[in-house]
């Protein structure tokens, strides 16, 4: 936490509370170093270390990485005064940041490095990471891709449930639980751990959300001054 504070501090954004423990936790790192996480990977991720491993194209960053996207790219100079912290990305590249939104709430975005807009909802960081969950279990394909068959993907999925009852207040505590109870009566007979409507009730808890599109700089058009 104290290598994001200072960042966050800068960006004037709020640290969410559910990050902030995960952080001190050391629940977004990868292994003691990169050559355990090459070794150990699998037995990481079916631990849910890190946390989110079930998530598909989901890589949390530091809070040195972090600083270079908003150096390089998500600041408000470059960005029409919008502000970011970047706090994940995906395989391209592309950016899970937190943002305040125009009503005041702070939003969660996934801002794209190739296109010009991007979308930003009103979901806390803590509604962000259940409905990754809940969407994780409805659809485990992606990680047949990464030498998983289906009870190893069934496996990392209830970790991950497992994980964040320690961490999500509730309504989302006892989603969670309901989602995970499902999994584990039943043994894995497809990607799809839990039916779609299964994942509308799980989903159901969440408030509805306000969708703001935002104008994005590309990365290789944000020049220093």
């Amino acid at each position: 936490m104290s290598d994001f504070q200072p960042l966050a501090q800068s960006c004037g954004i709020a640290l969410p509370d559910v990050f902030v423990r995960l952080l001190a936790d050391g629940k977004t790192r990868y292994g003691k170093d990169r050559a355990d996480w090459q070794k150990e990977w699998r037995n990481y991720s079916l631990s849910a270390q890190p946390a989110l491993s079930c998530v598909y194209d989901l890589e949390w960053i530091d809070a040195q990485e972090a600083a270079e996207f908003v150096e390089q790219w998500l600041n408000p100079a470059y960005q029409n005064g919008r502000r970011f912290l970047p706090f994940a990305q995906s395989g391209a590249g592309d950016a899970y940041c937190l943002t305040p939104m125009a009503d005041g709430q702070m939003g969660v975005a996934f801002i794209w490095h190739d296109q010009t807009f991007s979308e930003v909802e009103s979901l806390s960081f803590a509604e962000f990471v259940y409905r990754l969950l809940v969407e994780s279990a409805r659809d485990v394909e992606h990680q047949l891709e990464s030498d998983f068959d289906l009870s190893d993907a069934r496996q990392c999925v209830i970790a991950n449930l497992r994980l964040f009852d320690g961490y999500l207040p509730e309504p989302l505590r006892t989603g969670l639980e309901r989602v995970r109870v499902l999994i584990e009566q039943r043994e894995a007979d497809s990607p799809a751990l839990i039916s779609a409507e299964e994942a509308r009730v799980a989903l159901a808890v969440l408030p509805p959300s306000v969708v703001e599109k935002v104008s994005i700089t590309a990365s290789w058009e944000c020049e220093p001054s």
